[in-house]
């Protein structure tokens, strides 16, 4: 019997370690010098030889390794950007939010399909979880000036869900979410098409969201209001030394929230998210030193879902992998 949507995304609520791609926009704007416009990176899916370029440097190394060392891995589709708004200010027409969204997929399950067959790798190696990313609708670094209801968002948002749905992906992860309300209203969204969903929001340096809220009281709220709909929560775009501090705390206060975040996507940076965003160069950090923290944090606190974000690429993936054996 073929599997479902819901019964492959379920194999990140296992026990298996599985490892997503690195921080792509930040790779192909500073690395490989594509012309990322207004930080939109599903403009390279139409893009042949920059696309190959990105598989090869990027996406098979982590592949390969994961695989090397049994783990799975958890895709992105280059889709964070490709909303109505972001779509409509590169001068492309509503229809383009499907075409992106769908050739996302396809794009993935394209190089997942040939990996698997030069490889060798089944999906007993290493199991591929298809995810499609979906972003705020307006910074993922700051609050929207204003407030967006529950209902607004779900309403915008479920455009893009939509041709999520509709493609090969087997889930969607919200990634670098900066508030309740919004992260409300994707997750109900994904329900009623009944599409399994990642909700990912950010943090600062102090571990609370650009609003001010605790990460603890973020989750509770949303599974409250949402009646848990996300699949589970992930953390990204931050440094582990602006999440471990709030992780300790949850522990020794054995506070249940906790076991519903099970994934961190971090930067390579410990800088603030305004230093980042005023950054004319890239900071790849240290990426020995964030392999070693991240294998920390994924052995403490149940953490298996772990990956790179702004400032990553293959490097620091693989130096994770190592460090979590």
């Amino acid at each position: 019997m073929e599997s479902t949507r819901s019964d492959l995304a379920s194999q990140l609520l296992t026990d298996r370690r599985f490892l997503t791609f690195a921080g792509t926009e930040t790779y192909l704007l500073f690395q490989q010098g594509f012309n990322l416009r207004d930080f939109c990176a599903f403009e390279v899916l139409e893009d042949e030889s920059a696309w190959k370029q990105l598989e090869q440097e990027m996406l098979i190394p982590i592949l390969d390794a994961a695989a090397q060392a049994g783990h799975g891995v958890l895709t992105d589709s280059l889709c964070w950007r490709a909303a109505p708004d972001f779509v409509s200010s590169l001068g492309y027409s509503p229809e383009h939010i499907a075409h992106f969204n769908k050739l996302g997929s396809e794009r993935i399950k394209s190089t997942i399909d040939t990996w698997r067959a030069s490889s060798g790798k089944t999906e007993v190696d290493c199991p591929v979880i298809l995810s499609t990313e979906i972003g705020p609708r307006g910074d993922g670094y700051a609050v929207p000036e204003a407030a967006i209801t529950i209902q607004a968002a779900r309403d915008y948002h479920r455009t893009q869900l939509s041709a999520i749905a509709q493609s090969h992906a087997h889930l969607a992860a919200a990634l670098t979410m900066t508030n309740i309300n919004e992260s409300c209203g994707l997750a109900i969204a994904a329900k009623e098409l009944d599409l399994p969903i990642v909700i990912s929001p950010t943090i600062e340096t102090d571990g609370r969201l650009p609003d001010g809220i605790t990460l603890s009281d973020f989750i509770r709220t949303v599974d409250a209001i949402t009646k848990a709909a996300p699949l589970f929560y992930m953390v990204n775009c931050a440094h582990p030394t602006h999440l471990e501090p709030v992780l300790a705390e949850a522990k020794a206060n054995q506070e249940p929230w906790l076991d519903r975040l099970r994934g961190f996507r971090a930067n390579a940076s410990c800088k603030s998210h305004e230093e980042l965003d005023n950054a004319t160069e890239l900071d790849r950090g240290d990426h020995q030193d964030l392999a070693q923290r991240m294998a920390e944090m994924s052995s403490n606190y149940g953490i298996n879902v772990i990956g790179g974000c702004c400032g990553t690429d293959a490097e620091h993936i693989r130096s994770m992998i190592k460090s979590i054996g």
